[in-house]
């Protein structure tokens, strides 16, 4: 695939980052049903446990929708792929976190009809925030940045994560 990099606008979108904004807050639904073991094996800070874990204590409905907009408004602090990755390890089995990592190799920017299988596949995911992922990828490629490449590559991988959790 060649791509007339002079002719992309590669500044991220701002409805980009409002998604992927969005996507974090959607986890704290999945992190909310956590048991107090799981919560506490979380590679998150005191103050955003402690939150979480207030969750449970509240048993009015919209009281915990409150808090749990509040803890999706926080999750934004945290280191959002270990967090994305703990969570996958905790939503999901060996088999079934292999059968997802596939996809990591799968996605190319070049095979359109596999980004649409992925879509199919996982109703939480979009093709153009998948599209823009990717282009990212062969953009780092392009210039040699590793920096920029590691970035770009873990940016899918949690992508395809938080997705799949979301997707269930």
């Amino acid at each position: 695939m060649n791509i007339d990099w002079s002719k992309q606008d590669m500044r991220v979108s701002r409805t980009e980052i409002k998604k992927s904004h969005e996507r974090l807050q959607a986890l704290a639904t999945p992190l909310a049903n956590l048991s107090k073991k799981q919560l506490a094996n979380l590679p998150v800070s005191e103050y955003f446990l402690d939150e979480l874990k207030h969750l449970s204590d509240i048993s009015s409905a919209a009281a915990k929708n409150r808090q749990i907009k509040r803890v999706g408004k926080l999750i934004i602090e945290e280191d959002r792929h270990s967090l994305t990755q703990a969570l996958f390890e905790i939503k999901f089995t060996k088999e079934q976190m292999a059968k997802i990592e596939t996809w990591f190799a799968r996605l190319k920017l070049s095979d359109e009809s596999t980004i649409k299988q992925f879509v199919k596949q996982f109703n939480a995911s979009e093709f153009n925030s998948i599209y823009q992922l990717l282009l990212w990828v062969e953009y780092a490629k392009h210039l040699n940045d590793d920096e920029l490449l590691t970035e770009s590559v873990t940016d899918l991988e949690s992508y395809v994560k938080e997705v799949a959790i979301l997707s269930v």
